[in-house]
């Protein structure tokens, strides 16, 4: 299986590629968009080879989007319950499937314990390679 094309919205420092990273999921992160200058430049150090956007996912085209070609979004959004109605609307309206879940960190070894809302979508003709932890691997649709 060939690695999957990643592209990281709201990346933020980098946090979900480092955790992208240590899952041993085949992964390329593509490209980064985040609008923080502050937070892209802990970004480029952290992560120099991969292309960081300095803009808003608004302000991203559809035939940049396409040239990326990538098989999976990973995000870390600042308003989950506002981004989360448009998302699932979003990915739905463009043929992926997917799964929602809830996982405290401290099941994972983080000392935290506040709740974190994450999901998981494909597109309908591709295979999921992996399964979030403590879920039954079945996506919602």
């Amino acid at each position: 299986m060939e690695p999957l094309r990643v592209l990281e919205l709201y990346s933020g420092v980098g946090g979900m590629h480092h955790a992208l990273r240590e899952s041993c999921i085949p992964a390329q992160v593509v490209a980064a968009i985040d609008v923080n200058t502050v937070a892209n430049e802990v970004y480029k150090y952290n992560f120099p080879h991969t292309q960081l956007l300095a803009k808003t996912i608004e302000g991203i085209t559809l035939e940049e989007f396409d040239r990326l070609s990538f098989d999976m979004i990973l995000m870390s959004p600042p308003c989950q319950p506002f981004t989360r109605d448009l998302l699932i609307q979003t990915i739905e309206n463009c043929g992926f499937q997917y799964q929602e879940f809830l996982l405290s960190p401290t099941s994972l070894g983080i000392p935290n314990s506040r709740l974190r809302y994450f999901l998981i979508a494909k597109l309908q003709s591709k295979p999921l390679p992996f399964q979030a932890p403590g879920t039954d691997g079945v996506p919602q649709s």
